[in-house]
């Protein structure tokens, strides 16, 4: 029987909050990693080489430090991390793809280390030392790094700290996701 176009239904339309929640956890924990390498291309960009002096007469180290900053807030809080990669891995489990909440259990709180960690290796140059006690001063680009070019040196301590954790939990996600959460097929 043919129905016209007014005696039809509207169709709900699929919700996708898990998705926007795994956008949203993947932002949290990556984007200030983002940010870094933003002001480290900026510095690509302009041919800065790592030093003290300030790069063609901006002070692009304090914005490197600010953002390191952020970047370790997140990233080298192991509980935090985890927290967070959690909720985006049931995010992804509640879209029905178990690869992705397994992947991110993994790959989140791994790659808010490393990205600033690469970060700070690619900015460091001769009498810059970086150690975990935090001993010496580092100025890049015009600003005293602090903290935030020394935490780098703490980030295989931290993967330690939370890698067992983050791996059983991917397991167990990833075999309930496949046994309970995968997508039907018709």
């Amino acid at each position: 029987m043919h129905t016209f176009e007014g005696d039809r239904a509207e169709e709900p339309k699929p919700r996708r909050r898990a998705l926007l929640a795994w956008i949203l956890c993947t932002v949290v924990l990556i984007g200030p990693s983002l940010l870094v390498w933003l002001v480290r291309g900026v510095a690509y960009a302009y041919q800065c080489s790592p030093g003290p002096e300030p790069c063609h007469g901006m002070t692009l180290g304090g914005g490197l430090r600010d953002t390191l900053e952020l970047a370790w807030f997140a990233g080298s809080n192991t509980t935090l991390s985890l927290a967070i990669a959690l909720i985006a891995a049931i995010a992804g489990l509640m879209e029905r793809r178990p690869i992705l909440g397994a992947l991110s259990m993994l790959a989140l709180p791994l790659a808010a280390l490393w990205l600033p960690t690469l970060a700070v290796s690619s900015a460091a140059y001769n009498g810059c030392h970086i150690n975990e006690a935090g001993v010496g001063d580092c100025a890049l680009w015009g600003a005293n790094m602090g903290m935030a070019f020394h935490q780098a040196a703490q980030t295989p301590w931290l993967i330690d700290d939370f890698m067992p954790y983050a791996v059983s939990l991917a397991l167990m996600l990833g075999v309930l996701g496949f046994l309970f959460f995968r997508r039907k097929h018709a």
